[in-house]
């Protein structure tokens, strides 16, 4: 790979990135976060609810349980037959526990594809090649979404002279894109493959 190629390379990098940074980017982020939060968290209380009507059916063909619950966890019954009882509550509560933990751990596990479906939802739109913001940019600010439609009147823009910069200002393209250059002639540089350089080498 060439300087060239390094060079673009780089700044398509970094321009990536930076467009990646940006508040509508941030704003899509935020929107698909919390439309996955919101499902995996709906699906794990609905599994939770499901887990206590199994716990409290459980519970209920315990013997004695029920007498347990009528006298307030001291039922009229016997040392032995209260330690059984007890056991067999403590193993339906272990369950039960063991049972929202899977079903917690299943449900992060489900992540990667419910944002993936939320990200997938988002539609992203390119702008027509004849509107103005692709005819006529100008570079170093933010474009004005009517710009993004609007078809290009041909209408002539001041290109800024190479000779007067200004540092930080916009830089505005002629009307019509980039001069097209014809092929190598009298005078005339001749295109980037035909000096070693590759094109499209990234």
């Amino acid at each position: 790979m060439n300087h060239e190629d390094e060079r673009l390379k780089r700044a398509l990098d970094d321009a990536h990135h930076r467009w990646m940074a940006s508040a509508e980017m941030r704003q899509i982020r935020h929107w698909a976060l919390g439309h996955a939060r919101e499902w995996i968290m709906f699906t794990y209380n609905q599994m939770v609810d499901m887990r206590k009507q199994q716990y409290e059916a459980h519970l209920a063909t315990v013997p004695y349980y029920e007498l347990y619950k009528i006298y307030s966890g001291r039922p009229p019954i016997s040392q032995p037959q209260m330690h059984e009882l007890r056991m067999q509550m403590s193993a339906a509560q272990g369950a039960y526990q063991r049972g929202i933990d899977e079903d917690w751990k299943n449900s992060l596990q489900r992540y990667p594809e419910v944002l993936d479906y939320y990200f997938n939802l988002v539609e992203f739109k390119l702008p027509g090649e004849k509107s103005i913001a692709v005819q006529e940019p100008v570079f170093g600010g933010p474009v004005a979404p009517d710009l993004k439609k609007t078809e290009s009147k041909g209408g002539k823009r001041m290109m800024m002279q190479p000779s007067l910069p200004m540092p930080g200002g916009p830089f505005m393209m002629p009307p019509g894109g980039p001069p097209r250059m014809g092929g190598p002639g009298p005078g005339r540089m001749p295109p980037p493959f035909a000096m070693g350089m590759r094109p499209g080498g990234f």
